[in-house]
Order: C-alpha cells, then structure tokens, then sequence
C-alpha cells in the first residue's frame, strides 16, 4: 500500500468503529430503552445508563423492557451491518474508499455481534448473557443463541469477505495492511475514549477498560483468520481494496474522533447513581 494512502486508511478505519459503537450504544440500548418507556440519564462510549430499577420494572411490567434494552444493541449492529453488507455487494458504482469503509463497517459490526452471541455469553457476560438468565430454561436459550451465533459466524465471514475480497496472490501486503490498520486504530481510539470515563477505573470485574481489552481480542482475532483463510470472489478487483487519498475523510475523521474521545468518552449526561460507581 503506498504510504499517502494510510492516512485514509486510518480515517475511514476510524470513522467505521465509531459509527458501529455509536450505533450499538445510543441507537441500539439507549433508543431502545426509551422506547421501553425508560429514561436515559447518560451515554459514554461502553454504556448507555438508563434511570430503571430493574427489580421494580421487571415486577410491573415483566422482562419486556430489559430483554429489548439488552437485545437493542446487537440488534442495531446487525440491521446496520447488513444494509452495509447489501449495498456492498448490489451497488457497484461506488469509489475505494467507500467499498472499504462498509466492508469495515460490516465486519466491525459482524465481531461485536459474534462476541456476544458466541463467546461472552460462555463465560457468563454480555448482553445476551442478560437475557438468557430471564429465562426459567436457560439451558435450551443458551443452545439457541449459540446456534444463531456459530450460524452468523461462519455465514456472515463467507458473505462479508466474498462481498469485498478479490484474489489477493500476490498482494499478501496489501491485506495485511487493510486488516492490521484498521483493527490497530480501533484499539488506540476506543482506549483513548476510556481514559476519562468513570468505568475505567473500577475494580476488575466492573473495569470497562479490561472488557474493551476482551474485544480487542477478537478484532485481533478477525485480522488473523481474515489474513489466513481468506475468502474471495474472481469478481473484485484489487484496486477496490486500496483507498485512494481523500481529505473529507480524514476531516470528518479528525472531528468525529475528537467528539467520540473528549466528549462522547467522558459521558454525555449523569451517571450519578450508576450501580458499578
């Protein structure tokens, strides 16, 4: 990849897990919160803070609430995900930055709902961990979830990579950079964002810091698989991976990483009363 490309790189990979995390948190648990009937009190880059007792809601109104606030998330990621997957594939007239952009944003979107359908529920965590534990028959929900979560993993691979993905013999460089860039960046804006919020300094079990570390390795994790199982279609061309400069991407890029950390990181809102402070 020449060198007056990486800048690009860097600003679309931003703009990508920003939009994916934005998307997870404030459309997906913050919306669906309210449209539960819930307040919001704050928002930051790992948590949507909703003024509920939980025991309360749940003893007036049932599960109803607190299943869709946890599924809102994921939920969003994959409707979002797969608008980006669709119009990949089926809108041919697009430039290189924009293939690269909503092939990142599907697969940025694709890890997040993969580790909350597959892994963190096993140990116990996340979002979906929340809603089996509503049922009386967890183990029956747990197998269901599972199912869905190791269907998505492979389907969603295969589609996303034969989406965007050319031959890549010869050009082993080139992928490296558009996986390594990416995922790289992810983890410097998402841990910048953290350093002033008020989860980044709790105890283990309650550190949000610690738990964006667990995603990052399954970002990490995608760029190995994606370097060495590649999947591709005769149909792509390798110039569509590599992004040509553009200064708009790297503006909107520089303003919306200087929202998302300085501003977005801390928290927008209260979270005074938050249990986990």
């Amino acid at each position: 990849m020449k060198k007056k490309n990486i800048p690009t790189l860097i600003a679309i990979s931003v703009l990508s897990w920003i939009m994916v995390n934005m998307f997870h948190e404030i459309l997906g648990h913050a919306v669906f919160g309210i449209l539960s009937g819930l307040k919001l009190k704050a928002v930051n880059t790992t948590t949507a803070y909703l003024d509920v007792n939980w025991e309360n809601e749940i003893a007036q109104n049932g599960f109803f609430g607190l299943r869709l606030t946890l599924i809102g998330g994921v939920l969003i990621n994959f409707l979002t995900g797969l608008i980006a997957y669709l119009v990949l594939k089926y809108k041919k007239a697009l430039n290189s930055q924009m293939r690269l952009f909503l092939w990142l944003f599907a697969s940025f979107s694709y890890i997040i709902i993969v580790m909350n359908l597959v892994t963190t529920p096993y140990l116990g965590g996340g979002d979906l961990a929340g809603i089996i534990r509503t049922y009386d028959t967890q183990g029956p929900a747990s197998i269901i979830v599972l199912i869905i979560g190791l269907l998505i993993m492979i389907l969603g691979y295969i589609f996303l990579q034969k989406s965007f993905m050319p031959k890549i013999k010869g050009h082993r460089s080139v992928l490296l950079s558009i996986t390594t860039i990416p995922i790289l960046t992810v983890i410097i804006v998402q841990t910048l964002s953290l350093l002033k919020s008020p989860f980044a300094y709790l105890p283990p079990s309650q550190n949000h810091l610690l738990a964006s570390a667990f995603t990052y390795f399954h970002f990490l994790l995608w760029a190995l698989i994606v370097n060495l199982f590649p999947s591709s279609s005769k149909k792509n061309s390798i110039e569509g991976l590599i992004p040509g400069t553009s200064k708009l991407w790297i503006i909107i890029a520089v303003v919306m990483s200087i929202f998302y950390i300085f501003i977005l990181g801390s928290g927008i809102g209260s979270f005074e009363g938050h249990p986990s402070l």
